[in-house]
């Protein structure tokens, strides 16, 4: 069940944008610790140190992507940032599918992705500012209009944009405001009913369901089956033995 004791009952979104700023995940964290409510938004037309998980840099030219974080503060422990990754990831797969004509699939625990290559991805930060209710900061990036000429060398293999992928380009606002709202209608869904209806719709989405992969987690690389995710969110990976493992925090590969 959601945690108790959540500040929102109902999104309500404050938009900002900027022309350019370091990162808008560290933005809103600022603006978190300041004692911003949740609900606020900042995207910007360039990120020049943009992040992914695991410390990556994520790539935002001028123009060429949606760039944005939300500030959210629904309560619970430092867990609850895995489950919002993963609800983010439901809402940005469908609300691109709607907008682009593609089929956007996932890969856990936050690769937005069509025909196996990354055009999106998630980071959620969980923050425990002092005198102040937890947070979590949500970014997402989406490359909508970036080239082959424009990705760096040691991604061009894995990643496109949904021009690259033969959707139709939406306009990068209007994107935004379809993406937070199927974020706060399964924001809503989650808050009322728990994580089940999320986690069922995550698994239809899940384009490596029940495929052979590898999991590098802390210091060791497990192979399995992909079995899909459990309702606290980890990854369950059916070993060689028929045991299943359930998995917290890792990078999946395919073969």
């Amino acid at each position: 069940m959601p945690p108790t004791g959540a500040e929102e009952k109902t999104l309500s979104w404050r938009v900002e944008t900027v022309s350019e700023t370091s990162s808008t995940n560290d933005l809103v964290s600022s603006r978190a610790r300041e004692g911003e409510p949740g609900g606020l938004v900042i995207r910007a037309i360039t990120q020049t140190r943009g992040r992914g998980r695991r410390g990556r840099s994520w790539f935002s030219p001028p123009g060429s992507g949606l760039y944005f974080s939300a500030l959210l503060r629904p309560g619970g422990e430092t867990e609850i940032s895995s489950l919002l990754t993963l609800l983010l990831g439901v809402a940005a797969a469908q609300g691109l599918t709607e907008a682009t004509g593609l089929r956007v699939g996932l890969k856990w625990p936050n690769d937005l992705r069509v025909r196996g290559k990354k055009i999106g991805g998630i980071l959620c930060e969980y923050l425990e500012p002092p005198n102040q209710p937890p947070a979590v900061v949500a970014g997402l990036g989406v490359n909508l209009t970036t080239s082959e000429a424009d990705f760096p060398p040691e991604v061009l293999e894995s990643a496109s944009s949904v021009l690259l992928s033969g959707g139709e380009v939406p306009d990068a606002e209007g994107l935004l405001h379809l993406l937070l709202e199927r974020t706060a209608f399964w924001y809503k869904e989650y808050e009322s009913s728990g994580f089940g209806a999320v986690r069922d719709q995550w698994l239809g989405l899940c384009d490596n369901l029940g495929e052979t992969i590898s999991v590098h987690a802390a210091d060791e690389t497990l192979y399995g089956k992909n079995k899909g995710i459990d309702e606290a969110g980890r990854l369950l990976l059916e070993k060689a033995d028929g045991s299943t493992q359930r998995i917290t925090s890792g990078e999946v590969e395919l073969p």
